[in-house]
């Protein structure tokens, strides 16, 4: 949480009550009041560390590179008991999404439609169904500025007032991604189509088209991906349009987290989302900046040590020690660097 912009922690309980619903959810100390314990001793010494990165945190702030986009009018549209396919859900795609950037190290906000969203490079907009005119500006105006914007089946289905739009889906957004979409068809749980996807989009494995398949009519997009069985094989299912000084992708289906993974890999290079910094799989990587100095938090999350290499000085706040060359950082380990002058 540190990592990621919180300025301090919050501990519930201090010790947990003997008696009710809450007896047995646990606290930094046990209900012996024992200093003994694991959780206790593990609580002081972040509080030591949060003492010592003190003076780095404050004023400090996360700066995202890409914008998940959330909408509770939409969730509530979704959430109709008349929904097109009661087996899409759009959280999921929300978090097919959000693990793909996380574990590339991508850090990510999440926001209105309505908002802002100059400050980004990537804009995920996954399944909102319920989209008004105005939040259709916006994420037209971004793209436009040179943003770059995926959105996903199930996107403007309706607007602000449930309405179907007679323009066409997804709603007044034709022209931003250069197709539409003509129809849907709703897969059960138990069967798959599959994504043949152009060698535009790099591919680690061969992935589903599940529950849900936009039949889409393109105009001036470019088709990245098409399915691969049933009467609209050929058809596509991914495409991407220029518009204005920035491209519009959409994604008509749904896949498997692999997919999503390649996806965004792919989408980075598009975006110009630069890797700050190059650690295994395993390590988390978060970065809090202040007055032009980046703070680096690298959080190993596997149970064995992994080799990191440090190709430039770096100072490690929280042994005071001079990091170079390569540094075995050990399992669960933590280290809060700053980059050195050369």
């Amino acid at each position: 949480m540190i990592s990621r912009g919180a300025s301090g922690l919050l501990c519930q309980y201090w010790r947990p009550p003997r008696i009710g619903t809450d007896q047995f959810d646990g606290g930094v100390l046990p209900h012996s009041g024992k200093t003994t314990q694991r959780m206790y001793k593990e609580i002081r010494q972040l509080g030591n560390e949060l003492t010592k990165l003190a003076p780095l945190l404050a004023g400090s702030k996360v700066v995202a590179d890409a914008c998940i986009l959330h909408s509770q009018p939409s969730e509530w549209s979704a959430d109709q008991p008349h929904r097109p396919n009661p087996r899409f859900q759009p959280r999921d795609v929300l978090n097919y999404f959000y693990l793909a950037l996380h574990n590339r190290n991508i850090l990510v906000d999440f926001a209105r439609p309505s908002e802002d969203l100059s400050s980004y490079k990537l804009v995920i907009v996954p399944g909102l169904q319920l989209l008004s005119g105005a939040e259709v500006d916006a994420l037209k105006l971004y793209v436009h500025n040179g943003g770059i914007l995926i959105a996903t089946c199930h996107t403007g289905l309706v607007d602000e007032y449930h309405i179907a739009p007679t323009t066409g889906v997804p709603y007044d957004m034709i022209d931003l991604f250069g197709m539409e979409v003509a129809e849907w068809d709703a897969i059960p749980p138990t069967d798959d189509n599959q994504l043949a996807v152009r060698t535009t989009i790099p591919t680690t494995a061969s992935h589903p088209a599940r529950l849900w398949c936009d039949l889409i009519e393109t105009h001036s997009a470019q088709v990245l991906g098409t399915y691969g069985r049933d009467f609209y094989a050929g058809t596509a299912a991914i495409t991407m349009n220029d518009f204005g000084a920035g491209k519009a992708i959409y994604v008509g289906t749904v896949s498997h987290q692999f997919f999503y993974n390649d996806l965004i890999a792919w989408a980075r290079t598009l975006a110009e989302i630069a890797p700050h910094f190059r650690v295994p799989d395993t390590v988390e990587l978060c970065i809090r900046h202040k007055d032009g100095q980046r703070l680096l938090f690298l959080l190993n999350h596997a149970n064995l040590a992994v080799r990191l290499q440090f190709f430039h000085p770096v100072h490690d706040h929280l042994t005071d020690a001079k990091l170079s060359g390569a540094y075995d950082l050990p399992a669960q380990g933590v280290l809060v660097l700053t980059e050195l002058a050369q």
